[in-house]
Protein backbone atom coordinates (compact mmCIF):
# COMPACT_ATOMS: atom_id res chain seq x y z
CA UNK A 1 0.00 0.00 0.00
CA UNK A 2 1.66 3.18 -0.83
CA UNK A 3 1.38 6.53 1.28
CA UNK A 4 -1.80 8.48 1.49
CA UNK A 5 -1.03 12.11 -0.02
CA UNK A 6 -2.27 15.16 2.10
CA UNK A 7 -5.11 17.14 1.40
CA UNK A 8 -3.14 20.15 -0.16
CA UNK A 9 -0.60 17.70 -1.93
CA UNK A 10 -4.22 16.17 -3.78
CA UNK A 11 -5.38 19.70 -4.32
CA UNK A 12 -2.43 20.43 -5.82
CA UNK A 13 -2.66 17.59 -7.86
CA UNK A 14 -5.80 18.37 -9.26
CA UNK A 15 -5.11 21.96 -9.40
CA UNK A 16 -1.90 22.45 -10.74
CA UNK A 17 -0.15 18.92 -12.83
CA UNK A 18 -3.91 17.88 -13.98
CA UNK A 19 -5.66 20.94 -14.83
CA UNK A 20 -2.24 21.85 -16.91
CA UNK A 21 -2.56 18.53 -19.00
CA UNK A 22 -6.63 19.32 -19.54
CA UNK A 23 -5.99 22.95 -20.77
CA UNK A 24 -3.09 21.43 -22.54
CA UNK A 25 -5.76 18.94 -24.47
CA UNK A 26 -7.65 21.90 -24.64
CA UNK A 27 -5.66 24.49 -26.33
CA UNK A 28 -4.40 21.78 -28.71
CA UNK A 29 -7.48 20.90 -30.37
CA UNK A 30 -8.49 24.31 -30.63
CA UNK A 31 -5.58 25.59 -32.10
CA UNK A 32 -6.65 22.41 -34.58
CA UNK A 33 -10.11 23.33 -35.19
CA UNK A 34 -9.91 26.96 -35.62
CA UNK A 35 -6.75 25.93 -38.24
CA UNK A 36 -6.16 29.47 -38.78
CA UNK A 37 -9.59 30.63 -39.08
CA UNK A 38 -9.84 33.05 -35.86
CA UNK A 39 -6.41 35.16 -36.80
CA UNK A 40 -7.50 35.29 -41.00
CA UNK A 41 -11.03 36.53 -39.65
CA UNK A 42 -9.64 39.30 -37.38
CA UNK A 43 -7.55 40.27 -39.70
CA UNK A 44 -9.65 41.59 -42.17
CA UNK A 45 -10.40 44.68 -40.68
CA UNK A 46 -7.16 46.40 -41.71
CA UNK A 47 -8.34 44.76 -45.10
CA UNK A 48 -11.90 46.60 -44.97
CA UNK A 49 -10.36 49.58 -43.52
CA UNK A 50 -7.62 50.12 -46.00
CA UNK A 51 -10.60 49.32 -48.90
CA UNK A 52 -12.96 51.84 -47.31
CA UNK A 53 -10.27 54.78 -46.99
CA UNK A 54 -9.55 54.04 -50.62
CA UNK A 55 -12.58 53.90 -52.13
CA UNK A 56 -14.38 56.92 -50.23
CA UNK A 57 -11.36 58.85 -48.85
CA UNK A 58 -12.42 58.25 -45.11
CA UNK A 59 -14.04 56.12 -42.65
CA UNK A 60 -16.97 59.15 -41.55
CA UNK A 61 -18.10 58.70 -45.54
CA UNK A 62 -20.60 56.83 -45.92
CA UNK A 63 -20.68 55.17 -49.76
CA UNK A 64 -23.20 53.81 -51.42
CA UNK A 65 -23.12 53.04 -55.23
CA UNK A 66 -21.23 50.34 -57.51
CA UNK A 67 -18.43 50.86 -55.42
CA UNK A 68 -19.72 50.10 -52.07
CA UNK A 69 -21.17 46.66 -54.23
CA UNK A 70 -17.97 45.61 -55.01
CA UNK A 71 -16.34 46.27 -51.88
CA UNK A 72 -18.60 44.24 -50.00
CA UNK A 73 -18.53 41.57 -52.73
CA UNK A 74 -15.10 41.74 -52.15
CA UNK A 75 -15.17 41.34 -48.43
CA UNK A 76 -17.51 38.57 -48.47
CA UNK A 77 -15.37 36.42 -50.36
CA UNK A 78 -12.24 37.01 -47.91
CA UNK A 79 -14.41 35.95 -45.15
CA UNK A 80 -15.62 33.06 -46.78
CA UNK A 81 -11.66 32.30 -48.16
CA UNK A 82 -10.68 33.07 -44.45
CA UNK A 83 -13.29 30.73 -42.65
CA UNK A 84 -13.03 28.14 -45.13
CA UNK A 85 -13.69 24.49 -43.90
CA UNK A 86 -13.96 25.77 -40.09
CA UNK A 87 -17.06 24.50 -40.05
CA UNK A 88 -16.33 21.13 -41.10
CA UNK A 89 -13.03 20.89 -39.39
CA UNK A 90 -13.99 21.83 -36.02
CA UNK A 91 -16.08 19.18 -35.75
CA UNK A 92 -13.88 16.42 -37.04
CA UNK A 93 -11.12 17.96 -34.60
CA UNK A 94 -13.31 18.04 -31.98
CA UNK A 95 -15.15 14.83 -31.91
CA UNK A 96 -11.95 13.19 -32.39
CA UNK A 97 -10.76 14.01 -29.41
CA UNK A 98 -13.24 13.88 -27.31
CA UNK A 99 -12.31 10.29 -26.48
CA UNK A 100 -8.67 11.44 -25.48
CA UNK A 101 -10.46 13.90 -22.89
CA UNK A 102 -12.58 11.43 -21.88
CA UNK A 103 -9.26 9.12 -20.89
CA UNK A 104 -7.54 11.75 -19.75
CA UNK A 105 -10.29 12.30 -16.80
CA UNK A 106 -10.34 8.13 -15.79
CA UNK A 107 -6.49 8.70 -16.11
CA UNK A 108 -6.54 11.25 -13.47
CA UNK A 109 -9.38 10.35 -11.53
CA UNK A 110 -7.41 6.90 -10.87
CA UNK A 111 -4.86 8.69 -10.36
CA UNK A 112 -6.57 10.87 -7.55
CA UNK A 113 -8.29 7.81 -5.97
CA UNK A 114 -4.74 5.72 -5.74
CA UNK A 115 -2.96 8.75 -4.10
CA UNK A 116 -6.07 9.62 -1.71
CA UNK A 117 -6.05 5.88 -0.59
CA UNK A 118 -3.33 4.34 -1.22
CA UNK A 119 -4.60 1.58 -3.03
CA UNK A 120 -3.43 0.09 -6.05
CA UNK A 121 -6.48 0.97 -8.34
CA UNK A 122 -6.46 0.42 -12.43
CA UNK A 123 -7.83 2.03 -14.95
CA UNK A 124 -11.71 1.25 -16.58
CA UNK A 125 -12.52 2.20 -20.11
CA UNK A 126 -14.97 5.04 -20.19
CA UNK A 127 -17.12 6.29 -22.88
CA UNK A 128 -17.43 9.74 -24.17
CA UNK A 129 -20.29 11.58 -23.19
CA UNK A 130 -23.30 12.22 -25.61
CA UNK A 131 -23.37 15.58 -24.54
CA UNK A 132 -20.15 16.70 -25.52
CA UNK A 133 -20.52 14.74 -28.68
CA UNK A 134 -23.66 16.33 -29.53
CA UNK A 135 -21.73 19.95 -28.97
CA UNK A 136 -19.36 18.56 -31.42
CA UNK A 137 -21.90 17.74 -34.12
CA UNK A 138 -23.59 20.58 -33.81
CA UNK A 139 -20.42 23.26 -35.11
CA UNK A 140 -21.15 22.97 -38.78
CA UNK A 141 -24.29 24.22 -38.23
CA UNK A 142 -23.22 26.84 -35.35
CA UNK A 143 -20.45 28.10 -38.10
CA UNK A 144 -22.31 28.48 -41.01
CA UNK A 145 -25.22 30.34 -39.35
CA UNK A 146 -23.00 32.65 -38.35
CA UNK A 147 -21.10 33.19 -41.06
CA UNK A 148 -24.37 33.89 -43.05
CA UNK A 149 -25.51 36.37 -40.46
CA UNK A 150 -22.08 38.25 -41.61
CA UNK A 151 -22.88 37.93 -44.88
CA UNK A 152 -26.23 39.53 -44.47
CA UNK A 153 -24.61 42.27 -42.64
CA UNK A 154 -22.56 43.07 -45.40
CA UNK A 155 -25.06 43.88 -48.01
CA UNK A 156 -25.25 47.08 -49.76
CA UNK A 157 -28.45 47.87 -48.58
CA UNK A 158 -27.42 47.44 -44.44
CA UNK A 159 -24.05 49.23 -44.50
CA UNK A 160 -25.35 52.15 -46.78
CA UNK A 161 -27.42 53.40 -43.72
CA UNK A 162 -24.26 52.49 -41.34
CA UNK A 163 -21.27 52.93 -42.95
CA UNK A 164 -18.02 51.78 -41.84
CA UNK A 165 -19.46 50.72 -38.65
CA UNK A 166 -21.58 48.02 -39.95
CA UNK A 167 -19.00 46.89 -41.49
CA UNK A 168 -16.80 46.49 -38.35
CA UNK A 169 -20.31 44.71 -36.93
CA UNK A 170 -20.52 42.78 -39.85
CA UNK A 171 -16.48 41.62 -39.51
CA UNK A 172 -16.82 40.89 -35.98
CA UNK A 173 -19.82 38.90 -36.41
CA UNK A 174 -17.91 36.64 -38.92
CA UNK A 175 -15.02 36.17 -36.22
CA UNK A 176 -17.19 35.23 -33.68
CA UNK A 177 -17.54 32.16 -36.00
CA UNK A 178 -13.90 31.49 -34.73
CA UNK A 179 -14.56 32.41 -31.06
CA UNK A 180 -17.69 30.00 -31.07
CA UNK A 181 -15.73 27.24 -31.75
CA UNK A 182 -13.19 27.71 -29.66
CA UNK A 183 -15.87 28.05 -26.88
CA UNK A 184 -17.51 24.79 -27.90
CA UNK A 185 -14.46 22.84 -27.52
CA UNK A 186 -13.16 24.20 -24.47
CA UNK A 187 -16.61 23.35 -22.92
CA UNK A 188 -16.76 19.77 -24.65
CA UNK A 189 -13.25 18.78 -23.78
CA UNK A 190 -13.49 19.43 -19.66
CA UNK A 191 -16.71 17.99 -20.22
CA UNK A 192 -15.24 15.24 -21.29
CA UNK A 193 -12.64 15.19 -18.83
CA UNK A 194 -14.60 15.46 -16.17
CA UNK A 195 -17.56 12.50 -17.26
CA UNK A 196 -14.52 10.33 -17.70
CA UNK A 197 -13.79 11.37 -13.79
CA UNK A 198 -17.08 10.72 -13.26
CA UNK A 199 -17.76 7.48 -14.37
CA UNK A 200 -14.54 6.23 -12.30
CA UNK A 201 -16.05 7.62 -9.29
CA UNK A 202 -19.04 5.67 -10.00
CA UNK A 203 -17.20 2.53 -10.90
CA UNK A 204 -15.44 2.92 -7.59
CA UNK A 205 -18.60 3.18 -5.68
CA UNK A 206 -17.72 7.04 -4.81
CA UNK A 207 -18.79 10.31 -4.94
CA UNK A 208 -18.26 13.36 -6.87
CA UNK A 209 -15.97 15.99 -5.35
CA UNK A 210 -16.10 19.20 -7.13
CA UNK A 211 -12.80 21.46 -7.21
CA UNK A 212 -12.85 24.81 -7.96
CA UNK A 213 -10.22 26.88 -9.45
CA UNK A 214 -8.67 28.32 -6.77
CA UNK A 215 -9.39 32.11 -8.69
CA UNK A 216 -12.51 30.88 -9.96
CA UNK A 217 -15.67 32.98 -10.24
CA UNK A 218 -17.77 33.54 -7.44
CA UNK A 219 -20.81 31.02 -8.70
CA UNK A 220 -17.95 28.26 -9.14
CA UNK A 221 -16.21 29.04 -5.93
CA UNK A 222 -20.06 28.09 -4.43
CA UNK A 223 -19.71 24.40 -5.41
CA UNK A 224 -15.64 24.10 -4.21
CA UNK A 225 -15.46 20.92 -1.77
CA UNK A 226 -19.36 19.92 -2.58
CA UNK A 227 -20.02 16.08 -2.74
CA UNK A 228 -22.72 14.48 -4.91
CA UNK A 229 -25.68 13.75 -3.70
CA UNK A 230 -27.02 9.71 -3.64
CA UNK A 231 -28.32 10.09 -7.39
CA UNK A 232 -24.51 11.78 -7.87
CA UNK A 233 -25.68 15.24 -8.64
CA UNK A 234 -25.25 18.28 -7.43
CA UNK A 235 -27.19 21.46 -6.40
CA UNK A 236 -28.35 23.88 -9.04
CA UNK A 237 -27.99 27.24 -8.58
CA UNK A 238 -25.59 27.82 -6.05
CA UNK A 239 -23.50 30.61 -5.94
CA UNK A 240 -21.50 33.01 -3.53
CA UNK A 241 -22.95 36.36 -4.76
CA UNK A 242 -26.38 35.87 -3.87
CA UNK A 243 -27.58 38.08 -6.35
CA UNK A 244 -26.84 35.33 -8.68
CA UNK A 245 -28.12 32.96 -6.54
CA UNK A 246 -31.46 30.26 -7.56
CA UNK A 247 -33.41 27.69 -6.11
CA UNK A 248 -35.41 27.18 -9.10
CA UNK A 249 -32.95 25.53 -10.81
CA UNK A 250 -32.58 21.73 -11.40
CA UNK A 251 -29.76 19.43 -10.16
CA UNK A 252 -26.45 19.41 -12.39
CA UNK A 253 -24.48 16.65 -12.67
CA UNK A 254 -20.43 18.46 -12.10
CA UNK A 255 -18.45 20.90 -13.95
CA UNK A 256 -18.06 22.36 -16.04
CA UNK A 257 -21.01 24.67 -15.35
CA UNK A 258 -20.36 27.43 -17.69
CA UNK A 259 -18.44 27.32 -21.29
CA UNK A 260 -14.65 29.15 -19.43
CA UNK A 261 -14.97 26.54 -16.47
CA UNK A 262 -12.17 24.77 -15.76
CA UNK A 263 -13.48 23.49 -12.74
CA UNK A 264 -12.68 19.33 -11.79
CA UNK A 265 -14.55 16.31 -10.64
CA UNK A 266 -12.65 13.91 -8.62
CA UNK A 267 -14.03 10.42 -6.98
CA UNK A 268 -14.25 10.79 -3.09
CA UNK A 269 -14.92 7.83 -0.84
CA UNK A 270 -15.90 8.62 3.40
CA UNK A 271 -13.43 7.15 4.30
CA UNK A 272 -10.83 9.52 2.88
CA UNK A 273 -12.01 12.32 5.79
CA UNK A 274 -14.98 14.76 5.02
CA UNK A 275 -14.28 16.53 8.54
CA UNK A 276 -11.70 19.44 9.57
CA UNK A 277 -8.50 19.45 7.48
CA UNK A 278 -9.93 17.05 4.80
CA UNK A 279 -9.67 18.12 1.41
CA UNK A 280 -13.44 19.11 1.00
CA UNK A 281 -12.89 21.19 3.86
CA UNK A 282 -9.50 22.26 2.45
CA UNK A 283 -11.53 23.25 -0.68
CA UNK A 284 -14.09 24.82 1.08
CA UNK A 285 -11.57 27.09 2.63
CA UNK A 286 -9.54 28.24 -0.48
CA UNK A 287 -13.09 29.32 -1.93
CA UNK A 288 -13.65 31.49 1.40
CA UNK A 289 -10.22 32.67 0.97
CA UNK A 290 -10.39 33.63 -2.65
CA UNK A 291 -14.18 35.60 -1.85
CA UNK A 292 -12.20 37.27 1.13
CA UNK A 293 -9.56 38.75 -0.87
CA UNK A 294 -11.60 39.99 -3.65
CA UNK A 295 -10.13 39.03 -6.65
CA UNK A 296 -12.42 38.31 -9.01
CA UNK A 297 -12.05 37.23 -12.81
CA UNK A 298 -12.25 40.04 -15.37
CA UNK A 299 -15.72 38.74 -16.59
CA UNK A 300 -16.98 39.40 -13.11
CA UNK A 301 -18.23 43.06 -11.62
CA UNK A 302 -16.31 43.72 -8.16
CA UNK A 303 -20.12 44.90 -7.03
CA UNK A 304 -20.48 40.84 -7.35
CA UNK A 305 -17.47 39.97 -5.39
CA UNK A 306 -18.69 42.58 -2.49
CA UNK A 307 -22.20 41.53 -2.70
CA UNK A 308 -20.27 37.54 -1.89
CA UNK A 309 -17.91 38.97 0.94
CA UNK A 310 -20.70 40.62 2.76
CA UNK A 311 -22.58 37.12 2.61
CA UNK A 312 -19.40 35.48 3.65
CA UNK A 313 -19.50 37.88 6.47
CA UNK A 314 -22.18 36.14 7.81
CA UNK A 315 -20.84 32.49 7.72
CA UNK A 316 -19.51 30.63 11.15
CA UNK A 317 -16.38 29.53 11.35
CA UNK A 318 -14.24 32.13 9.49
CA UNK A 319 -10.33 32.85 10.74
CA UNK A 320 -9.75 36.41 11.87
CA UNK A 321 -7.51 36.97 8.89
CA UNK A 322 -10.49 36.03 6.46
CA UNK A 323 -13.02 38.00 7.97
CA UNK A 324 -10.52 41.10 8.07
CA UNK A 325 -9.99 40.80 3.99
CA UNK A 326 -13.73 40.04 3.50
CA UNK A 327 -14.54 42.78 5.52
CA UNK A 328 -12.34 44.96 3.40
CA UNK A 329 -13.60 43.92 0.04
CA UNK A 330 -16.92 44.38 1.44
CA UNK A 331 -16.30 47.55 2.05
CA UNK A 332 -14.59 48.59 -1.65
CA UNK A 333 -11.21 48.61 0.06
CA UNK A 334 -9.18 45.79 -1.18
Amino acid sequence: MAAVATPQQLADLVQQQQADEAAALEEQTAEEADGGAGGALAGLVAVALAAWVAAFGALAVIGGGLMLARLLAGLRADVDRAASGLGRRSRRVLEGALADAAGMGARHAVDFARRASGDDIGVPGVDVPEAALDAARGLTDVVTEQLRLAARLLAPRTISGSGWRGVVLALAAAKRAATLVRQTVAWAVHRAVNDGAAQVAQQLGARGLWVAEPDACVRCLAYAGHLTDRDGHFPGGLSMDPHSRSTLKAAIEGPPLHPACRCRLVPWMPDWGTGPGSLPELLRDQAWRSIAAGRGRPTESHAARRRAARALLARRGLSARVRRQATATAAGRS
